[in-house]
């Protein structure tokens, strides 16, 4: 049975602070469910270093579950975003994902340099629409709908780890010393600089990345792997430059690179376009968009297609221009299945 035990005295105990007797305490406490006789003294240098990482996660977890309250807020109807259309020395992620949720954690917090907070932010797209948030780097991410994302209030000193599902968009804000790392159900992505596409739902006997620019490196997710190897290259580890991709197959667990031509195609929404319109009806601007983005935009209410716009669209993607079309013509829109639609005026 598992003896009770102070949260204060475990953070305590991770910040070095505690006595030998306290000490004393927290080793017994581990012993009572890991029934270990002498957790430190008998094991060998090896031994011991995975010894205080399972005392670490142990502890780690006392503390979360002592201390997170959870608040789930969800995106419905019609989200609002937030404006940011540049972005200074960023690399461009696009995730296809399934799974998650909107949360936040309060009371006191503990910083693990890899992980970051004890205090998540989890965010659901339960929309129609694309939805826009900002990470703690000043990273962009798009929600697709149903799309669900987590992250740490404040980032670790060693990495930028998310976890998603669903489909997101990511422009990573560049930091070398601090690699971004995205866990998805199957595979593990590490963005050193780049703009790729990942695809990994439940649905799917596979999951696969392609690389646009930069470089990438995947990996299949296990639970054997211990946090620190996640900042180094290991042997399983495949490394994709522009124009290769990999593909994990999940009925044979393997993962295997491939030359690609054309993802270009699917990542068209996400790059930055520079678009001017001098008072042109929306019928004309439709048409514009599709060929730029490559897409298929209806209008829904032949009204519409009288609107004039006078707009600047310089260095938007899709997302952002609809959002500054929905606001510009007080419009609304949705996105249904491989179209996107242009509704009447907002009530």
């Amino acid at each position: 049975m598992k003896e009770p035990i102070s949260v204060e005295l475990l953070e305590k105990y991770l910040s070095g602070n505690c006595t030998a007797a306290e000490t004393a305490l927290v080793k017994k406490w581990y012993q009572s469910f890991e029934q270990v006789p002498d957790p430190v003294d008998t094991l060998n240098a090896s031994e011991q270093e995975l010894l205080k990482e399972k005392i670490y996660s142990a502890i780690l977890s006392e503390i979360e579950s002592a201390n997170n309250k959870e608040e789930r807020i969800l995106v419905t109807g019609k989200p609002k975003m937030q404006t940011w259309y540049r972005w200074a020395a960023a690399a461009v992620a696009f995730i296809a994902v399934a799974g998650l949720f909107y949360f936040s954690t309060s009371k006191t917090s503990h910083t693990d340099s890899l992980k970051g907070t004890t205090d998540v932010v989890a965010i659901t797209n339960n929309s129609d629409h694309i939805y826009k948030s900002i990470l703690p780097d000043s990273s962009a991410v798009w929600l697709s709908p149903h799309a669900r994302l987590t992250y740490p209030k404040v980032f670790g000193e060693k990495a930028r780890m998310v976890s998603m599902a669903g489909e997101c968009f990511f422009e990573v804000t560049k930091n070398p010393e601090r690699p971004f790392i995205i866990t998805s159900r199957s595979i593990i992505t590490k963005v050193w600089g780049t703009s790729f596409l990942v695809r990994d739902n439940d649905k799917s006997t596979t999951a696969d990345v392609s690389v646009v620019t930069g470089k990438v490196s995947v990996s299949i997710k296990s639970k054997n792997k211990v946090a620190d190897d996640l900042l180094t290259v290991n042997k399983d580890e495949v490394m994709l430059y522009p124009s290769q991709k990999a593909v994990y197959l999940k009925d044979k667990h393997v993962l295997k690179p491939f030359e690609t031509k054309g993802a270009d195609a699917e990542l068209k929404i996400w790059k930055h376009v520079n678009l001017n319109f001098d008072n042109k009806p929306l019928k004309d601007i439709v048409p514009v968009l599709n060929a730029t983005f490559n897409v298929q935009i209806k209008v829904t209410d032949e009204k519409l297609n009288h609107y004039l716009l006078n707009a600047d669209f310089s260095g938007l993607n899709l997302p952002d221009v609809l959002e500054a079309l929905s606001k510009a013509l007080n419009i609304d829109y949705a996105i249904k299945n491989n179209s996107i639609e242009l509704n009447k005026p907002i009530n």
